[in-house]
């Protein structure tokens, strides 16, 4: 791939080093960071069976009040007990008032259940994970240096 620098007249030689930095910065793909966007406490545990001997629709739903941030049904999900991660995954339903809802902000209850886990326990904390790109920044100081940081 390549870059081109539109043609100028550099006088001061940390001119052109911001530019090339900033060429840099604005093409750089950026990382991506997991950042917890929510958590939300375990208060009671609900079991709904299913119908027939198949347990068709048999699920685990975990009723929770929001202490932090959002729980987001977009986004992943860890389960915490006793501080350790026990499940990481997703979310498969996120109610609130028997509505289903797409987000639970703080100091709200709402009703989850979790792909591929039911063995929540009162206490557990459920964090809703955002993946976010973060991308690196160009740093100059009055002294004439530059940095990239990421």
């Amino acid at each position: 791939m390549f870059c081109v620098l539109q043609v100028r007249h550099y006088r001061v030689i940390y001119h052109l080093l911001e530019d090339i930095g900033q060429l840099i910065v604005n093409k750089a793909p950026g990382v991506l960071e997991d950042q917890v966007a929510g958590q939300a406490q375990v208060l009671s545990i609900f079991e709904i069976k299913g119908k027939g001997s198949a347990k068709v629709g048999s699920a685990t739903i975990a009723g929770c009040r929001v202490f932090e941030g959002r729980i987001t049904r977009a986004f992943s999900a860890k389960v915490l007990r006793s501080g350790e991660v026990i499940y990481e995954g997703r979310f498969k339903s996120l109610k609130r008032e028997k509505l289903d809802v797409e987000a639970v902000g703080k100091g709200n209850e709402c009703g989850l259940i979790l792909d591929d886990f039911g063995t929540f326990e009162v206490g557990d904390v459920i964090q809703c994970i955002e993946s976010v790109r973060k991308k690196p920044r160009f740093v100059s100081s009055e002294s004439g240096s530059v940095k990239i940081e990421c």
